[in-house]
């Protein structure tokens, strides 16, 4: 039986008055794929960036590997509230990567030294042992040609293939990808999903939020709808994608008249 990378038990999320998160359960095993689909301002991105702590938890509890994150301080509607040392986060990040819609990538740095740059400075690796995981992890992403290159010589494909292996590099449990192809000229699209599916192929976990749902279907081990912060439907593919049986989910999913399974 598969290893539970990540359970989230009860999570709530508010910015000041506005509830965005409203108690969402999730359970990721070893190896992995989850795709997150939902209108937006859903509260998909919120989701992630909560699950590696870029924004604290109002309430839930996250477990990495057994571990529960943070330190219990209070309770909201049944779901407990947590205390965090910046100190602990450190350490959480670097075993739960996120790439995000944007790239973010240092201009003045070539493509090898962004990938090099947190095994230095967060991971003190080295730059002789750095500069070898960073290239393997280019060459995994099919960009070790382009390793001497600035980022403004790349496509925008190209740039979001690099933070992939950025990403990569820091070698974490598990993988977030926030919307990763948005942001994207559509010809440049398949390059990343591609680089997506095969680190899937070779077993990294990861959470997914997309609206590539193509994508979603064919490579995904299981598919959640969250709706104004609540998760509406999960399933298999098939199950959510093919024969959704909430309403809210056969309303979003009427929308992507060019969906082809």
């Amino acid at each position: 039986m598969s290893e539970v990378i990540l359970k989230v038990e009860g999570l709530h999320k508010f910015f000041d008055e506005n509830h965005v998160l409203r108690g969402i359960d999730l359970e990721v095993k070893q190896s992995e794929m989850i795709c997150l689909i939902g209108a937006s301002g859903s509260g998909k991105s919120t989701f992630l960036r909560c699950i590696n702590f870029m924004e604290s938890p109002s309430a839930g509890q996250i477990t990495i590997h057994g571990d529960v994150i943070g330190r219990k301080v209070g309770e909201y509607e049944g779901s407990p509230v947590f205390d965090y040392r910046e100190s602990e986060l450190v350490r959480v990040r670097t075993k739960v990567g996120m790439v995000f819609q944007q790239f973010n990538l240092f201009p003045h740095m070539t493509v090898l030294e962004n990938v090099m740059e947190g095994l230095v400075i967060v991971l003190k690796l080295k730059k002789e042992e750095a500069e070898v995981r960073a290239r393997l992890n280019l060459s995994k992403v099919g960009l070790l040609d382009k390793a001497d290159q600035y980022p403004s010589r790349l496509s925008g494909g190209q740039q979001q293939r690099v933070a992939i292996a950025r990403a990569l590099a820091m070698e974490p449990d598990i993988m977030l990808f926030d919307e990763v192809t948005s942001s994207l000229d559509p010809e440049l699209v398949g390059e990343v999903l591609s680089a997506m599916r095969d680190l899937s192929n070779e077993g990294m976990t990861m959470i997914v939020v997309t609206h590539e749902l193509g994508f979603a279907y064919h490579v995904a081990n299981e598919v959640l709808f969250l709706h104004e912060g609540v998760i509406h439907e999960k399933g298999s593919p098939d199950a959510v994608l093919k024969n959704p049986q909430n309403e809210r989910t056969k309303g979003f999913l009427a929308g992507f008249t060019d969906f082809y399974f």
